[in-house]
């Protein structure tokens, strides 16, 4: 139920717009026409009560998904708190009743229909499409009863069946003067018990069970029902949420971020305020922020890259040493003995944002115990000079080196191009840089699902590990991800523009240029760094010669 001051501030909002009369202009009305518009806004907040259908302000984004009222499949993948429960809620009173607003152009029922609405406990059916629904969280608390999206008088409360607080069935009064009926149901109950009984409307509120969704779609097959279904896709792209996102034949839907939405609703009140935003934005988890603010499915339980046609390529398809534009980067995942050392090479266009993992090296076992192992195939002659990312426990002394060097030190030593800093994501809007692996995990997907990412087939260990990489409820990543990592500190790199553009010297002339460097750093040192100590000559300002 409304707070009685919200209905009244609608209420004058309604009467003015009515009587297209300017809100700020009411104060000048003489004291006999104030009297009467007083009585107006009074009469429509209380009818405003208990008929919220008929005073339904919908926003833009909301009528985006009610212009695809014809179709029998339609979703909304949403961010929270942007009104997607409300959208099936009000289109199921609308089928419920039969009393459609003038801009309804979506399909209509002539006839009492039978509808089912499903979440997923009875907890947060009650909470959320019961309340709003039919106004009331408890049921035997019949006075809220008909102050939600279903008008009080259109529900025949001595047909409710109820389970405690929890509204079971009830028949809900058509225009045609017959019945229709509106049943209740959760994700949890045994899909046995939804067989035998057909549905011309079925209405999810977040992602269902696919043996659930399957059962349930069922019951519209003769009676050519419709299918409404309001995600904030928190478990991945698995399941239903799938075949939305991927638009299958059948399946049509809307994608809502926040940046779709005002941050005051169609009546001028405050709806999602930018404070409210940023607070939520630091409250959720880091790999939650994509679904909730933006409606992307990314980081939930299940699988992380459930991509159809994976971007694959052989080595003939492309000359990268002929395009001017392209760049290349290579980034380490280090292992120790128990783990593996990832080495991957990719190439990326800046200007068309495309990007080639062309080669992997995977070295395991007792071979990752000598870096000499790695170090050598990063001396190639056709790689040597490449920019080098690393992550931050490269600079840990002792640690992959078994020595008292760190991995980063060690490279130098034999001048590989190793970019000074560790790989981190780029920062955030609050200027935070992190290495949290959901943003690169999200960009990879979204790139391979674009094929703007593509994989050399020769990267077998990558798209094997990719293949079957998923996420538990609690945000973990499965394991191995060793290729995966690597990859994802490549494509980082390549986002931040740390990557060797490309010129007209060949790698042999740079690994021959670089080789040149060395011999003459050597030969400075020669005749002082390679002495004892009481040999060495020394300068008068007490350094060595």
């Amino acid at each position: 139920m409304l707070d009685p001051g919200v209905l009244m501030r609608r209420a004058i909002r309604a009467v003015c717009d009515e009587q297209n009369l300017a809100v700020d202009n009411l104060h000048h009305m003489p004291s006999s026409v104030r009297n009467q518009f007083q009585e107006l806004c009074i009469a429509v907040r209380d009818e405003m009560q208990y008929n919220q259908l008929k005073y339904f302000r919908p926003f833009e984004h909301q009528m985006r998904f009610f212009d695809t009222g014809n179709s029998q499949r339609r979703g909304i993948l949403a961010a929270n708190r942007i009104g997607k429960t409300v959208s099936t809620c009000y289109e199921t009173s609308m089928h419920l009743t039969g009393q459609y607003p003038a801009w309804w152009r979506g399909t209509r029922f002539t006839k009492p229909i039978t509808a089912m609405v499903a979440g997923e406990g009875w907890s947060q059916v009650a909470m959320v499409l019961q309340n709003e629904l039919l106004g009331s969280q408890d049921v035997k608390i019949s006075d809220n009863i008909g102050t939600g999206a279903i008008p009080g008088n259109c529900i025949v409360r001595e047909t409710m069946r109820n389970d405690g607080a929890n509204c079971l069935g009830v028949e809900i009064r058509h225009v045609s003067g017959q019945n229709s009926y509106l049943l209740f149901a959760n994700y949890t109950q045994e899909v046995r018990q939804m067989q035998g009984f057909k549905l011309n409307l079925a209405v999810f509120d977040e992602q269902p069970p696919d043996d659930f969704f399957s059962e349930i779609v069922t019951r519209t097959a003769t009676t050519q029902g419709q299918v409404l279904c309001s995600f904030t896709p928190l478990k991945g792209l698995n399941g239903l949420v799938s075949k939305f996102w991927h638009q299958e034949e059948g399946y049509e839907h809307i994608r809502v971020s926040w940046d779709d939405v005002p941050e005051y609703d169609p009546w001028g009140e405050p709806f999602l305020l930018k404070a409210t935003r940023l607070q939520l934005e630091r409250d959720y988890l880091p790999h939650e922020r994509d679904a909730r603010r933006n409606g992307v499915p990314v980081m939930g339980k299940g699988a992380v890259f459930q991509i159809r046609n994976w971007p694959t390529y052989r080595a003939s398809d492309y000359d990268f040493r002929n395009n001017s534009n392209i760049t290349r980067v290579i980034a380490l995942d280090l292992g120790l003995v128990n783990d593996r050392t990832v080495i991957s090479l990719m190439y990326w266009d800046p200007h068309e944002q495309e990007a080639w993992l062309h080669h992997q090296i995977v070295v395991k076992g007792t071979e990752e115990a000598n870096p000499m192992n790695y170090i050598n195939h990063l001396m190639r002659p056709e790689v040597f000079g490449t920019p080098i990312v690393l992550p931050a426990d490269a600079n840990t002394q002792g640690r992959y080196t078994m020595s008292s060097q760190s991995i980063r030190e060690l490279f130098e030593q034999y001048e590989l191009n190793v970019h000074p800093d560790a790989i981190m994501n780029p920062p955030d809007d609050q200027g935070r840089r992190t290495n949290h692996k959901s943003f690169g995990i999200n960009v990879m997907r979204q790139m391979l699902e674009l094929g703007t990412l593509k994989i050399n087939e020769n990267c077998v260990e990558f798209l094997r590990e990719a293949q079957n990489y998923y996420v538990d409820q609690m945000g973990r990543f499965s394991d191995p991800d060793d290729t995966i990592d690597s990859a994802r500190y490549a494509l980082i790199a390549c986002l931040q523009g740390i990557c060797e553009p490309w010129n007209d010297q060949s790698p042999q002339a740079r690994f021959r240029a670089a080789k040149h460097q060395m011999r003459v750093l050597q030969a400075q040192k020669k005749n002082t760094s390679d002495l004892p100590i009481w040999k060495r000559s020394w300068s008068a300002e007490g350094g060595p010669r």
